[in-house]
């Protein structure tokens, strides 16, 4: 008589956690490559400046990544998480109050350290810690939900900027972020490892794989969504155009999270990480050697989301295979560090690719770090995994 009672509260928990990542990612991540071009345009201020700025973020958020992780090891997954959401939207409202540079800067780089403390892998952490087994099946609800957050995002803020300036964009978001934060599940809290906090994390051949070839993946991702809107804006002119092709990366991405959740279990998830890599060179290839004519820039993003949408759950899936469940939340925390590290690099590198080299510049930076995620992903092939999830 209480499964059916048990199995009510998990699927609550897990579509709790999901609509919370969708309005977290909206308001804290999002809404920044959206409003790029924008800010730029109404402020005068460069775009170097503005994806440096963005760097710093993410910068911040790679430090803070393995302090939540231990934080969560020890118990407190949902103060962590509630804190974040809480702070951040306290950020975004000092956001769009200002029109000063440097204070826009400081608060979002300071927004970097609510990311580390709200988005995926701390969510990734404490569900896998609560369902153990059954977390990669959460996880994979959970980003199927938040995958809609690129799609209520860019078209939010294109018809928002039709009647407002981008202080008060910011505003609207940071009211979606702050019903993200009561949405968070109150369970959390009691999710708790039995970690021996004194153990250092071992650093092993899989986990260092893990966290380089995703890391490649994310920098290469990072400067698509925020250089890609800043380039066809200079080649056209049209601002929009550039969003809407953008806003396609989510329903992309959740085509390829549910393609993963009716048919992932059936290939090994080392073998499904090559595979991944190998398309994820197609949509740089393809706007190389094609250009940037709409129907190959939507082709080239459908593809592009699609290989990120498993990216998202395939990254926790192997690393859960090579981490012991005692140093879960560190061993996540410490690959997510790696990877927003280099995400962190993308928007100042892609800037920098940009200004000195144009779109082409762009896609061959693309091509090449995903061709070294490929390669690194071969490696993990012949590295057998611990196979220790309880």
């Amino acid at each position: 008589m209480t499964q059916p009672h048990a199995s009510i509260n998990v699927t609550r928990y897990v579509w709790a956690h999901g609509v919370a990542q969708l309005l977290l990612w909206s308001g804290f991540y999002y809404l920044l490559p959206a409003l790029s071009a924008k800010i730029a345009i109404e402020t005068g201020w460069p775009v170097l400046n503005i994806s440096i700025t963005y760097t710093g973020a993410f910068l911040l958020w790679a430090i803070m990544a393995p302090v939540v992780g231990m934080l969560i090891d020890k118990g407190h997954g949902r103060k962590v998480m509630r804190i974040g959401a809480i702070v951040g939207v306290v950020l975004l409202l000092g956001l769009s109050m200002t029109s000063n540079e440097t204070v826009f800067s400081v608060l979002v780089v300071l927004l970097g350290a609510c990311m580390a403390a709200t988005l995926y892998d701390p969510c990734f952490s404490v569900m896998m810690l609560r369902l153990k087994s059954n977390g990669t099946n959460a996880i994979a609800t959970v980003t199927l939900i938040a995958g809609f957050a690129t799609l209520l995002t860019f078209p939010l803020v294109i018809g928002l900027s039709l009647i407002m300036g981008w202080q008060q964009i910011v505003l609207v978001f940071a009211v979606l972020a702050f019903i993200g934060m009561l949405i968070l599940p109150s369970e959390v809290e009691a999710v708790a490892s039995k970690a021996q906090t004194h153990n250092k994390l071992p650093l092993e051949r899989g986990p260092v794989l893990i966290a380089l070839s995703f890391g490649l993946a994310m920098m290469g991702h990072a400067i698509l969504l925020f250089l890609l809107p800043v380039a066809l804006v200079s080649d056209s002119g049209d601002a929009q155009s550039g969003l809407l092709a953008l806003a396609i990366l989510g329903p992309a991405q959740i085509a390829g999270r549910t393609a993963w959740k009716y048919y992932g279990a059936a290939w090994s998830p080392r073998g499904c990480a090559i595979l991944m890599f190998a398309f994820m060179c197609i949509p740089a290839t393809l706007m190389l050697v094609a250009g940037t004519a709409q129907p190959i820039i939507y082709a080239a993003l459908i593809i592009q989301g699609a290989c990120y949408g498993v990216h998202t759950i395939l990254r926790p899936s192997l690393a859960q295979r090579y981490l012991h469940p005692t140093h879960l939340g560190r061993g996540l925390g410490a690959i997510a560090m790696v990877g927003v590290l280099m995400m962190a690099v993308g928007p100042a590198v892609g800037g920098l690719v940009w200004t000195n080299a144009g779109l082409s510049g762009l896609m061959i930076a693309i091509l090449v770090l995903n061709g070294l995620a490929l390669v690194l992903s071969g490696i993990l092939q012949i590295t057998p995994p611990k196979e220790v999830i309880v």
